[in-house]
């Protein structure tokens, strides 16, 4: 459910308890709404996870040259010769020799690696480990909401009900691959979509169940449950074709070595050409899989050479091939990629040639913005390390995450960390600006003032060198004309309230209408606000529904109906769940602006969730989304 549901506007610092999954809670700043408009000023940025399915070998990867003599002694069957490593810079740290790629984005400065990530009491099982890092929890609370998945429906305090539209016309998010991650999960539904790795503009590609039906089953049922959470897919087809379509690469992509079927190079041309062809999508997920190296992870006669090492090719040449064709696109200095695995391995390598689960491993972030180097240390390999010994903590992945929300997609420390449900500090590693503008908005809104007019107000915070707002109307939320002029403060430190108030609606064009203010400074520079949407209705279809109390707290509500209300019509109230399921549905007779009181689940109390109460008189439709707490 969307925190904004929760939440009163009442002080600005005050906070209240959010829980997201079954177990996870913490602070929650209240002005949510407002804070993703000053959320949005850095709305263009990009987010590509880049996740390595299996449990990467650190210690295989980034090679601590300083400790080769006990590392040597404890995997003298997989350890790379200390003379084949690519030394990274002037440190006693190398990269494995198949990742050429990636030493070059290192000596290019588009690189940064970071040294021993895990978490306290780590987890060694794949599935509950990868959990962990996709839904930032903590090794003991089980979360059901991704980190990222948050982080947009804080960002897009309205998905999905309200989306997609003419301020974010695209996918949230997207997943490259059949399935839908974890980490895109939001409160109540993915926030991201699939796009096929095999994909080139098909639009029947991304539509995998148009023609196909369910069996009646308990089976069926759970198909057709997930289909439902891919649903969002089917709206969006057309717009991630046509970002293919005006999109292009500049270089061509390497295929994965033998015996390697991820194609991750294809996954990650697929982003570039999406985000080239205009699609607004902010976080891109792309997956390797196959690093569970519990058996023959070198090749047994040339111990560079491998199936680990094959992996690594891959990973090092995807990516390197990636940050090439982003800077040959003029796209580099907004996307920021990053790594993962749910885990490393031991310090030890096994009988079979191969290593088993551990904790700590590097992480990589990559792009124009990040803070080139090494954060860390090597870890320090003991002499004699027992069999289930692992690379110590050396930073909580947490710090990474809060880094990425902090100081790439600019929340402040507050939002960050409520939204990852983590208290801490970020780990320095982006070098980007998060600089306030001149004008800091605090809120804007529009709305329609009887049924002729739009009334529309904002606020700042403060103001340094502020001139004039222009207000300007759309018909069509893509040709702008300014219809007005408010006069700013200039300079101030104390909050300001505006107000503009269009009595010129040309509904003989539309009943739809969409604002934006132009914010002029006194340098003749000037940004953009959010754009806001106010939609007059049809003059036959003037029809308004509240619900009472909304949080409910056991499904007992009351319904009033306002508008063009035929009174002795019957009225049909349907309940839904946030899936589509069916609820409750009855009809009723109205009068206008009488309450019926009435329970969301029928006979029965409904669970806590989101619902959706529609009403239908005739031709006449009104919707309103209920939180049962």
């Amino acid at each position: 459910m969307k925190r904004r549901d929760f939440l009163k506007t009442s002080a600005p610092l005050a906070v209240v308890p959010f829980f997201s999954g079954r177990l996870l809670a913490a602070a929650m700043p209240v002005s949510l709404l407002e804070a993703s408009l000053l959320n949005n000023t850095y709305g263009d940025r990009v987010l590509v996870v880049v996740q390595i399915n299996g449990g990467n070998d650190g210690l295989n990867m980034v090679l601590p040259l300083d400790q080769y003599t006990n590392l040597a002694a404890a995997r003298s069957n997989i350890l790379i010769p200390q003379s084949s490593a690519l030394v990274l810079g002037n440190t006693q740290t190398g990269l494995h020799p198949s990742m050429t790629g990636m030493r070059d984005l290192f000596d290019q400065e588009k690189m940064n690696v970071i040294q021993g990530v895990s978490y306290p009491s780590p987890n060694f099982s794949h599935f509950r480990a990868t959990d962990i890092f996709m839904s930032g929890s903590d090794s003991a609370s089980v979360v059901e909401s991704g980190w990222l998945g948050r982080f947009l429906q804080f960002t897009y305090p309205d998905f999905p009900a309200q989306y997609p539209n003419a301020i974010m016309p695209d996918p949230l998010s997207i997943s490259i691959g059949s399935e839908l991650s974890l980490g895109l999960q939001g409160y109540e539904l993915s926030t991201g979509q699939t796009v096929p790795t095999n994909f080139s503009g098909n639009l029947t590609s991304l539509l995998p169940y148009s023609n196909t039906t369910v069996p009646n089953t308990n089976a069926g049922i759970e198909i057709a449950f997930l289909r439902n959470q891919q649903q969002f897919t089917n709206q969006y087809g057309s717009r991630i074709v046509a970002a293919w379509n005006a999109g292009s690469n500049s270089l061509t992509y390497p295929a994965s070595p033998s015996g390697i079927n991820n194609n991750l190079g294809q996954q990650l041309r697929i982003v570039a050409r999406l985000i080239k062809g205009g699609l607004k999508t902010r976080i891109f997920w792309v997956k390797a899989t196959g690093y569970d190296t519990h058996a023959n992870q070198v090749s047994g006669t040339d111990n560079t050479q491998g199936v680990h090492a094959n992996l690594l090719s891959e990973l090092s040449t995807a990516i390197s091939t990636f940050q090439a064709d982003l800077q040959a696109l003029d796209l580099a200095d907004r996307v920021l990629g990053m790594t993962f695995s749910e885990f490393g391995r031991r310090i030890r390598s096994n009988g079979s040639v191969g290593t088993d689960h551990g904790s700590g491993y590097p992480v990589f972030l990559f792009g124009n913005h990040v803070l080139p180097g090494i954060i860390g240390t090597n870890p320090v390999i003991p002499v004699n390390p027992s069999t289930s010994a692992s690379v110590p903590m050396q930073y909580d992945f947490h710090s990474i995450y809060l880094s990425i929300l902090q100081e790439w997609f600019c929340l402040s420390e507050a939002n960050a960390n409520a939204v990852l449900g983590f208290g801490g500090a970020p780990l320095s590693t982006i070098n980007a600006s998060c600089a306030p503008l001149p004008v800091q908005m605090t809120h804007f809104m529009a709305e329609k003032s009887h049924e002729t007019a739009a009334h529309l107000d904002w606020a700042t915070a403060s103001e340094d060198g502020s001139d004039i707002f222009e207000v300007e109307r759309s018909a069509d939320g893509t040709r702008f004309t300014k219809i007005g002029m408010v006069e700013a403060q200039g300079h101030s430190h104390l909050p300001q309230q505006y107000e503009f108030l269009d009595t010129r609606v040309p509904l003989h064009q539309s009943r739809e209408f969409f604002y934006r203010l132009k914010i002029v400074d006194v340098d003749n520079t000037y940004s953009y606000s959010e754009i806001r949407v106010v939609q007059f209705g049809s003059a036959n279809d003037i029809f308004g529904l509240e619900v009472a109390p909304n949080p409910t707290f056991n499904g007992s509500v009351n319904l009033r109906i306002h508008g063009q209300i035929m009174e002795d019509a019957m009225t049909e109230i349907t309940v839904t769940d946030s899936y589509g399921r069916l609820v409750s549905q009855q009809s009723q007779q109205f009068t206008d602006d009488a309450p019926f009181w009435m329970n969301l689940g029928g006979n029965a109390t409904p669970p806590p969730g989101i619902y959706f109460v529609t009403v239908r008189q005739g031709s006449l439709q009104a919707v309103r989304k209920v939180v049962v707490r």
